[in-house]
């Protein structure tokens, strides 16, 4: 009888923290607007900025820019949620701007307003 309590016992602590495991967050991760990490979020209108619902995430690192889909062509602003890796931007007439690890970026903020076509995750912790 007092083994099978100490198995039943050691057996509930295990399970306990199995459990307390799996919901356990990584120290190092996070949702910041929305963006789970380690991507780079769009978001189509300033609403779906203000409600932190990103409306497309990239996370691939690519030798050349990715061709941005209707849920992020035009977006409003961008988050790059990335420790240590830039987001080139493309942007339409053939400019480009970096976004760097952390920052947010709002398209219609510059003068004049830029569309946004293109992104290249790039493994660089800053914009040079």
């Amino acid at each position: 009888m007092r083994k099978n309590m100490i198995a039943l016992t050691a057996t509930t602590i295990m399970a306990a923290g199995a459990i307390s495991t799996v919901n356990a967050s990584p120290a190092s991760a996070g949702s910041r607007f929305g963006c789970d990490y380690p991507r780079v979020c769009f978001y189509l209108t300033s609403a779906d900025w203000l409600a932190r619902e990103p409306t497309a995430a990239f996370r691939d690192m690519t030798q050349d820019f990715q061709r941005l889909g209707p849920r992020a062509r035009h977006a409003y602003a961008a988050y790059n949620s990335r420790i240590d890796d830039a987001a080139w931007l493309e942007i339409s007439g053939g400019a480009q701007d970096c976004l760097a690890p952390g920052d947010p970026w709002f398209f219609d903020q510059v003068q004049p307003p830029q569309t946004v076509i293109g992104i290249q995750i790039v493994d660089e912790d800053e914009c040079f």
